[in-house]
């Protein structure tokens, strides 16, 4: 089923690499794959009772990190500008965010918010269309539906396999 919604992705987003262009999708790539991952982590943590804000706090500690290591390689430059104040804004919804998504996979049942993510695209498309007079092409609709019917199966076999989940609230 996560084959099938990632075919409908890539079916809606009709993603192109040129030559040069192979490195930078390499990363993407692995991107997403990590993003998974830590979600499973965080679904794990959450199962034993580490508390969300915590798991938040540490992730965003370690991204600082990560981030201040990378800024050694590559050139500064001073944050004098008006806009320089919407990082702070943008830095407390974001962790806002991050803490919202940490308890839907925590307390949530994982892989309806999975799934659910998925909508994010199918969201994105529409107010593409409706908005900016974008033209889906039929790859692209059935793209959405392969996405709708690999979440449905998920979901649907998720729960066949564990009928009686243990309650997972704290």
């Amino acid at each position: 089923a996560v084959m099938a919604g990632f075919a409908g992705v890539v079916m809606m987003l009709r993603p192109t690499l040129e030559q040069n262009q192979l490195f930078a999708g390499l990363i993407g790539l692995l991107s997403g794959l990590m993003s998974a991952l830590a979600y499973i982590q965080v679904a794990a943590l959450g199962r034993v009772g580490e508390p969300e804000a915590r798991t938040v706090f540490y992730f965003s500690l370690g991204a600082t990190l990560a981030g201040g290591v990378g800024m050694q390689f590559f050139d500064r430059h001073p944050l004098n500008t008006p806009q320089a104040l919407w990082l702070l804004p943008v830095g407390l919804l974001a962790a806002l965010g991050q803490l919202c998504m940490t308890r839907a996979y925590t307390r949530g049942a994982t892989m309806v918010v999975a799934n659910l993510q998925y909508s994010g695209i199918i969201f994105a498309a529409l107010f593409g269309l409706v908005l900016f007079g974008d033209q889906i092409p039929l790859i692209g609709w059935l793209g959405m539906a392969t996405i709708i019917a690999s979440g449905m199966t998920a979901t649907f076999l998720r729960a066949r396999a564990l009928p009686n989940p243990p309650a997972e609230s704290h």
